[in-house]
């Protein structure tokens, strides 16, 4: 199956979101023609404010993803999808309606309407390590994830769970699962690639935040350290770079041998006390909002007590250049610190 797609029209669902918007301007600058899927108009008229009112790229509105013809119209003439719609927070009162039941029919919605999409030769799934590791296992020191490991969490441990994080967990091993299944069981004419990040940093996509209410999940974790009264401990150990993570979107869409595979896309491990240090030791970062972000004990670190994650197979089989050494998550935490600070300065 030949799977270069470029100059071709590829579908980006959640096309508001803090991951897709990278992804999208890669594919612009790449010379695709982009269709992307919003829950509003108004996030319609941001998303193409965002990108400059790009030609190339056109929304739909959809605003339910669970119904199985959602994305039938705005699939048309595509020859490749990049699903990304998916909900990702903490603030839910309901993990069944809120996380399960969206995360899962979303998933099948998308492979529905691609299998009724004969211009469609693949999709690409953005799952995450949520639905690879397990939590019962706690830090594991020694143990490497790799591709092929799966979380325990069923349908119930998600629909009945006490935390948050829990349900989330349980929403992406399951809502990939679903598209494995689907895919295996109907013999599709297209392949899946699903993609399994860490906890997603970056500086965002310009023009796309203009409240830190609306801050993503991820990012949330640094600026979480300012204004608070000491350093917390670190829930989610593994971290990606928000560019690393759109492009291996986009070398998911043209790799021909990354059909049908899993891939762990992790930059490296972190923990809260390192993006403290990272804040207080930045030449960038001004006093005044350094002195906001809590000391905590200065060089103290996770590492050796903890997990880690192996994503050989996305640095070969997706030619990515992932900074396993992190030199580049000082540079990652400082562009993003200092841009919400100037957020937070004109609020």
């Amino acid at each position: 199956m030949s799977t270069t797609f470029n100059g071709q029209r590829i579908l980006v669902t959640g096309a508001n979101g803090f991951i897709a918007a990278y992804c999208i301007a890669d594919l612009l600058k790449n010379g695709y023609q982009v269709v992307g899927t919003v829950r509003s108009i108004e996030k319609a008229y941001a998303v193409l404010k965002a990108h400059q009112h790009n030609p190339s790229l056109i929304l739909e509105i959809v605003p339910d993803v669970t119904k199985t013809t959602a994305f039938d119209k705005a699939i048309q003439g595509c020859h490749g999808v990049l699903h990304l719609a998916s909900p990702f927070g903490y603030a839910y009162k309901d993990f069944e309606a809120e996380l399960l039941v969206p995360s899962i029919k979303g998933t099948i919605s998308i492979c529905l309407a691609a299998t009724k999409t004969p211009s469609v030769k693949r999709v690409v799934l953005t799952s995450s390590f949520a639905a690879v590791f397990d939590a019962s296992a706690g830090p594991s020191p020694g143990r490497i994830y790799k591709d092929d490991d799966w979380s325990p969490l069923t349908y119930e441990d998600g629909k009945t769970a006490t935390a948050t994080p829990v349900a989330y967990r349980a929403s992406k091993k399951l809502a990939e699962k679903a598209a494995w299944q689907f895919m295996n069981e109907k013999k599709t004419a297209w392949d899946l690639i699903t993609l399994c990040p860490g906890m997603v940093f970056g500086a965002l996509f310009p023009g796309t935040l203009d409240s830190l209410k609306n801050l993503n999940t991820s990012n949330q974790i640094v600026w979480g350290l300012i204004d608070a009264k000491e350093v917390p401990d670190t829930k989610a150990p593994l971290w990606t770079s928000v560019t690393a993570l759109a492009r291996a979107h986009l070398h998911a869409l043209n790799v021909q041998e990354a059909g049908n595979e899993r891939f762990l896309v992790i930059n490296g491990s972190f923990d809260n006390q390192e993006l403290a240090d990272i804040i207080h030791e930045s030449d960038r970062i001004p006093e005044k909002v350094k002195e906001r972000a809590p000391k905590g004990v200065p060089g103290s670190r996770l590492t050796g007590k903890i997990f880690t994650a192996d994503s050989s197979k996305a640095v070969k089989v997706l030619g990515l250049d992932l900074d396993v050494t992190q030199q580049s998550l000082p540079n990652t935490i400082t562009d993003l610190v200092l841009q919400l600070a100037d957020i937070d300065a004109q609020s």
